[in-house]
């Protein structure tokens, strides 16, 4: 994800560094089959499981915190609504619908699976969470946030990529569209 220019660039900006390390704390094939596991075991009205992916930390820096991305699986139709604290934008960006506070960006896409995964999938969003403790007492500006919103789509693209979402959701270059509230954006992607 990082080795693309813009993305890089991007990145730097919302981290507020040009140095920054990575750690992965699941390879691609264990977060497929960690995601996979987890959509087995999925139940409408169980507490989501989460999949830690990766984090960005800044380097030779004195600030703490990091940009974490999690992936989990939440019911498509909607009755898991998320409660992001704090004055909350809403987006779509080509179809998925995000969410975004300071601190927490949200982007819910449908990923339709194959194989006995196929039933299970078509219940269910895959939610990709990041969480950029950056920001935390600091101002941020819409562009920060909608530059929040387009590292998460391109990542969650790549998540995509590695289930195989047969539907391939996240193909399209990211359009960033913000609204006033989650019906609007909603309405926007259909």
């Amino acid at each position: 994800m990082a080795k693309d220019a813009d993305t890089h660039n991007m990145l730097q900006q919302v981290i507020r560094t040009d140095q920054y390390g990575i750690t992965i704390y699941n390879t691609n094939p264990d977060l497929s089959e960690r995601l996979a596991d987890e959509l087995q075991q999925w139940e409408p009205g169980r507490t989501e499981f989460t999949t830690q992916a990766c984090a960005f930390s800044p380097k030779n820096t004195e600030r703490d915190g990091s940009l974490s991305v999690e992936l989990s699986w939440t019911a498509r139709d909607g009755s898991s609504k998320s409660k992001l604290p704090g004055k909350v934008g809403y987006y779509n960006i080509n179809g998925a619908l995000g969410e975004a506070n300071d601190v927490i960006t949200k982007l819910r896409v449908q990923c339709d699976l194959a194989g006995k995964l196929r039933k299970p999938s078509s219940q269910v969003s895959l939610v990709a969470d990041a969480s950029n403790t950056l920001n935390i007492g600091t101002k941020v500006d819409p562009k920060t946030i909608d530059q929040q919103i387009t590292i998460l789509y391109l990542m969650t693209r790549k998540a995509t990529e590695v289930l195989d979402c047969e539907n391939n959701p996240l193909k399209k270059d990211p359009v960033v569209k913000s609204y006033t509230t989650p019906e609007e954006a909603a309405q926007a992607g259909s």
